[in-house]
């Protein structure tokens, strides 16, 4: 018994030293021109001080606002710090420093930014290719949760017709308008 406790502690331990990535989407259900809002947040990040990762979503559907992006990792040299790329299955991110004091650790987001629904038709949203490493070593591997959907619907504009009804009741009225004056002014 004492070694299945001591089993489940250390089980436990390890658990809860796990960092978790956490993708929070705005909307699931938007509008062809609609923006949608994403948040990646790191959570018990290991110090680190290079990672990257790939955010997978369907081009054809919804494109990349580049100039939308922050992230609470930010450097004063252009050539280091966060960078997210445009590729064909997504965004390529990719974090590298060349200053040892400056390490990602700890709770952060990582990085938020929109996409644009430029198409009817859905999308999923994945990580792929998760690698952090922190002073030249691989760490442990990260979980990764959505907070709500893991897909956006995005719909076609639509254009609200007006039910036939509507159309006759105006236009019985504007007779009667029109009957009424004539028999005014007779």
């Amino acid at each position: 018994m004492k070694k299945f406790i001591a089993m489940l502690t250390l089980l436990i331990g390890f658990n809860a030293n796990a960092g978790l990535l956490t993708i929070d989407i705005s909307s699931d259900d938007v509008t062809v021109g609609d923006s949608v809002s994403v948040t990646i947040s790191a959570t018990d990040f290991d110090e680190s001080d290079l990672f990257w990762f790939d955010f997978n979503f369907d081009n054809s559907v919804m494109s990349y606002d580049d100039s939308s992006i922050s992230s609470d990792l930010t450097l004063s040299n252009d050539d280091n710090g966060l960078a997210a790329i445009p590729e064909d299955y997504g965004l390529a991110f990719y974090f590298s420093t060349d200053d040892f004091l400056l390490n990602a650790s700890g709770d952060f987001v990582l990085a938020s930014f929109n996409l644009l629904a430029d198409a009817a038709g859905v999308t999923d949203f994945s990580i792929f290719d998760l690698t952090v490493y922190g002073v030249f070593e691989e760490t442990d591997p990260y979980t990764v949760e959505f907070t709500g959907s893991e897909s956006v619907n995005v719909n076609a504009n639509s254009v609200s017709v007006p039910e036939p009804s509507t159309v006759f009741m105006m236009m019985f009225a504007g007779f009667a308008l029109v009957s009424a004056r004539r028999q005014k002014n007779s």
